[in-house]
């Protein structure tokens, strides 16, 4: 009669088991996944050539507001 009384215990360890080992495998799986494409995006970045002085300035003009000389910001009542 032991035997039987432990079979729903032994049933809960091993499904529990289970999806401890899935969990755990899933997880490496995930970090191997995520390392190599930050490998593959580090190598990408690294072999582009950085971004000239006249680059980076033209970057720089096209984020500044444009305003024209004879615009003139007006006041507004409070």
């Amino acid at each position: 009669m032991a035997g039987n009384a432990m079979m729903p215990a032994l049933i809960a360890f091993g499904v529990v088991s289970w999806l401890a080992i899935c969990f755990f495998v899933s997880a490496a799986i995930l970090e191997y996944r995520v390392t190599y494409a930050e490998k593959l995006y580090l190598d990408l970045a690294a072999s582009r050539p950085l971004p000239s002085d006249a680059d980076v300035q033209h970057m720089c003009d096209l984020t500044e507001p444009r305003r024209e000389p004879w615009v003139h910001a007006e006041l507004i009542p409070a």
